[in-house]
Formats: structure tokens, sequence, C-alpha cells
């Protein structure tokens, strides 16, 4: 939890950046319509920015993400822009409260008078609600994809195939079937969507791209460099373990059954391009796609629940807390070369 803490707080930083750096270039812009001294609206805009920058970071991190995950796109547009709007009015008032009692001979009172009869007020609350719902709007579209594929595609990265070395994590619910038999489908699909949203903090700690959902599989996937550095493509499965263990009780109260999940890593070269008509998303193609899904096929043989190839282990430090065991050789239809492949557990286990 302290470490998904100070994940979010990370991003929040990002967000008073962004903000204090956008309330400067508005109050900057306003300055020449209001022709005014150029100190007075820059440095408001400035303040004003960074406490709506860290407002939104707080609250897309700690309450939009998770506990409004359910709401509909219309309602938490508009809603989320109401919620941000009134904080902005706020702020200016506040800060243009506090600008005229410390640069005019008034009261506190007449400041906060002065601040809310100023007849640029709503002007600029306009203004911002403007850009509070556009850059909302696309905050929430933006959800629809995964991070960086808006702008991959703007920019034409991989419009044509390219070579890419990539690390792919492929994991499986366990006895699915029968789960889904007992739920039914509509409540099984429910319990998908608890499943998968109690791994999202792991998975954004791990830096990791969700590649795809395939039923009630989840395929992730690192550049080599970014996933083996701190082991985060290792660690990332069993901080998705401990996340689901912490919530067993959740889920034997809601659904009757407390999820299980194996899983396989392994990593190669692959071509990446963007694919469909209809539909454009970024696919990968490969052996080590094929590979990975028949070392997961592997787990319930075994009796194990990760499974990691030999050149994955040596290409990443193992963590201390972990120990790897030679289980057996995986022969690949079409190729002479065995697979080895190896057990991960925590040293607790063995």
């Amino acid at each position: 939890m302290f470490v998904t803490r100070n994940y979010k707080l990370k991003n929040v930083s990002i967000y008073t950046i962004i903000g204090t750096i956008a309330g400067a270039i508005i109050g900057f812009l306003l300055h020449y319509i209001d022709n005014i001294d150029i100190a007075g609206p820059t440095l408001r805009g400035l303040f004003i920015g960074l406490l709506i920058g860290t407002t939104i970071g707080l609250c897309e991190e700690f309450l939009f993400l998770g506990r409004f995950r359910n709401k509909r796109y219309l309602f938490l547009l508009f809603f989320r822009t109401i919620v941000y709007s009134l904080f902005f009015a706020f702020y200016e008032l506040l800060i243009n409260s506090f600008s005229n009692f410390l640069n005019n001979d008034y009261t506190f009172s007449q400041s906060i008078h002065s601040a809310i009869v100023r007849e640029n007020f709503p002007r600029d609350l306009s203004i911002i609600t403007f850009f509070s719902l556009s850059i909302i709007a696309v905050l929430q579209v933006r959800r629809l994809h995964r991070p960086g594929d808006l702008i991959k595609y703007i920019t034409g990265k991989y419009h044509r195939p390219e070579e890419a070395d990539k690390i792919f994590l492929f994991l499986d619910l366990k006895s699915s079937t029968a789960a889904a038999e007992r739920l039914g489908n509509v409540k099984y699909s429910s319990f998908l969507i608890d499943y998968f949203h109690d791994m999202t903090d792991s998975i954004l700690m791990s830096k990791a791209e969700i590649y795809q959902y395939i039923g009630d599989e989840i395929i992730l996937s690192w550049s080599f460099e970014k996933g083996i550095k701190d082991s985060r493509c290792i660690n990332c499965f069993f901080d998705i373990k401990n996340e689901i263990g912490m919530s067993r009780e959740r889920y034997m109260e809601n659904y009757g059954f407390h999820p299980e999940f194996k899983a396989a890593l392994h990593a190669g070269k692959v071509s990446v391009t963007w694919i469909g008509s209809i539909k454009k998303e970024i696919v990968y193609h490969g052996d080590v796609l094929n590979t990975t899904a028949r070392i997961q096929d592997e787990c319930n043989k075994r009796n194990q629940y990760f499974l990691i190839s030999e050149y994955m282990l040596q290409s990443v430090e193992l963590p201390v807390y972990l120990k790897s065991e030679f289980v057996g050789e995986l022969q690949l239809k079409g190729k002479q070369k065995k697979v080895k492949i190896f057990g991960l557990k925590t040293i607790a286990e063995t």
C-alpha cells in the first residue's frame, strides 16, 4: 500500500506541474486581453493552476479511478466538470481576495466582495469550465485505449511493422469454467470486473502495458529494458497475487470462491504494427507469444502456478524472496531446440 500511495502521489505531482504551467500561460494571455500589468494575472494564474492541478491529481488518483469506475461516461464527464469548476471558482476567489487585501486598502470582507463582483470573474470561470470539459473528455476517452496508443497513432508509429524486444506475462484464472457455470454470465462478469480492477495498482507500479484481455486471461507486456529493471516483470505477478490474496474474504462473501491463477513469463523479438480497418489496435506477432502460451499450459501439468523460460530467468535478477526450480523441457512444434522452464515460488513456500 505504501508503494502504491507513492506511485499515485508521483502522478499527482505531474498533474500539479501541468496545472501550474497551464495556469501561468492562461494568466499571461489574459494580461493582453485585459490590458493590465503582466505580473498580476500571470502570478494569479500560476497559483490557481498549482491548486487546480493538485486538486485534479488527488481526485483522479484517489477518488475517480477507483470509487467511480462503474459510473457512466456522461455522468463522470459532467460531475467532474462541476466539481473542478467549483474548486476553480473557490481558488480564484481565494487568490483574488488575498491579492486585494494585500494590494488595496480593503478590509477582508471588502476584499472578498470585490473578488466576487469583479467583472472578469464570470469570463474566467467560463474559460476554465470549457478547458475542464475538454480535458476531462479526452482523459475519459483515453481510458478506452492503452496509454500512449493515441499518440502512437497520431505520430504514425507502428503504421508499418517494426521489430521490438518485448517481455510477456500471461496470467490466466484457474477453474474459470466451473466458476462461470456456478455464478452465471452476469455475476461472473461482475466478478471479472472486480478481479481485473484489483490488479490495477500492481500493473501500474510495474509500468506494464495491458496488451489484451482474453476472457478471464490478461496479457501484460514490457519493453525488455523496462521489464527487467528492478525485476518488474516478476514482482508484478507476486504483487497481484498478494493484492488478490488480501481481498480473499470479499471474494468469498460476494462470489463464494477465491480466485487463483497461473502465469507464464517469456521474452524475445516480435513485430509490432497497427492492424484492422474498422477497429484499429496495436498487435504483436511472433513465436514468443505462442511459446509463452505453451509454457502457461504446462502449469497445471507440472503443478506450478508461475513458470518462466530459461532465457527470461537468465536475463532478469531474481528477487531475494524467490527461488527458482527446474521443472523440465518443452518441445515446441516445428522447433528442434527444447525450451527449458523453471517454476518460481517464494522462499517461504519451499
